[in-house]
């Protein structure tokens, strides 16, 4: 009665998971990904198991775009799953020795082991149109339309959407540790702890709070911006609507 009871409990947390994550489509209907996850909660709590014990095992990073996911396999291998309209999930042919990945609005990206990076999906405005010769990366970031570099000497480089002048890196930006990239805005880390911000700054995303010091790392969102600081604490920026 007690298992009975734990598995009752198990199902009914689920299935409140999926009350809130899908519901009817804008036609009328029953959502894919409703009806999908109501699979999923069907499924005996050993098989879910099973699943995830294997995810797991195999993978060693995740990335999440708009309406798609990516992981990296231990093995150098990417994968993708969800939406696919614009070929954001399905990997290049012959893509391997990969060591990061990144997910953009309807696009990704892959770092490979030698330094150079691989663009695949939605390049309306070339954020999938890797720079010639780019090569050197330590690290990548996409944002809704547009791609980010690190380079190993501490450069950055940026290509796609510049509307609002998110690729335009501040000159003489240099010794930067970590880059990411939000909706229309773009942040950098410098090994100093300092963070500096560009592009649109409709809602005080780009604008760095004064006195702003000893960050060890920083994440971009679709118009706010956080830092997490080398004691702990978290700074946050930009649109608040949601209290995010």
């Amino acid at each position: 009665a007690k298992k009975k009871a734990t598995k009752h409990k198990m199902e009914t947390n689920i299935q409140s998971q999926v009350a809130r994550k899908g519901g009817p489509s804008q036609d009328g209907g029953d959502s894919s990904e409703a009806m999908i996850n109501e699979i999923m909660v069907r499924l005996p709590a050993a098989v879910i198991k099973d699943i995830f014990d294997f995810v797991i095992s195999e993978a060693v990073a995740v990335a999440a775009g708009y309406n798609h996911c990516l992981a990296l396999k231990k093995d150098g291998n990417a994968i993708g799953w969800g939406r696919n309209d614009e070929g954001q999930i399905t990997i290049p042919g012959g893509l391997s020795q990969v060591r990061a990945v990144a997910a953009g609005r309807n696009f990704s990206l892959a770092l490979r082991k030698d330094g150079t990076v691989a663009a695949w999906g939605n390049n309306d405005y070339g954020q999938t149109k890797v720079p010639d010769g780019l090569a050197g990366v330590k690290a990548i970031s996409a944002g809704y339309h547009h791609s980010i570099a690190l380079l190993e000497n501490g450069r950055v480089v940026a290509w796609g959407n510049n509307h609002n002048g998110q690729t335009d890196v501040p000159e003489g930006l240099e010794e930067v540790i970590a880059v990411s990239a939000g909706g229309w805005f773009s942040l950098a880390l410098k090994a100093n702890g300092e963070v500096v911000a560009w592009g649109y700054n409709g809602w005080g995303q780009a604008t760095v709070p004064h006195g702003l010091t000893n960050v060890t790392m920083v994440a971009a969102g679709g118009s706010h911006s956080l830092a997490l600081k080398s004691d702990g604490t978290v700074v946050g920026w930009g649109l608040n609507f949601y209290c995010q």
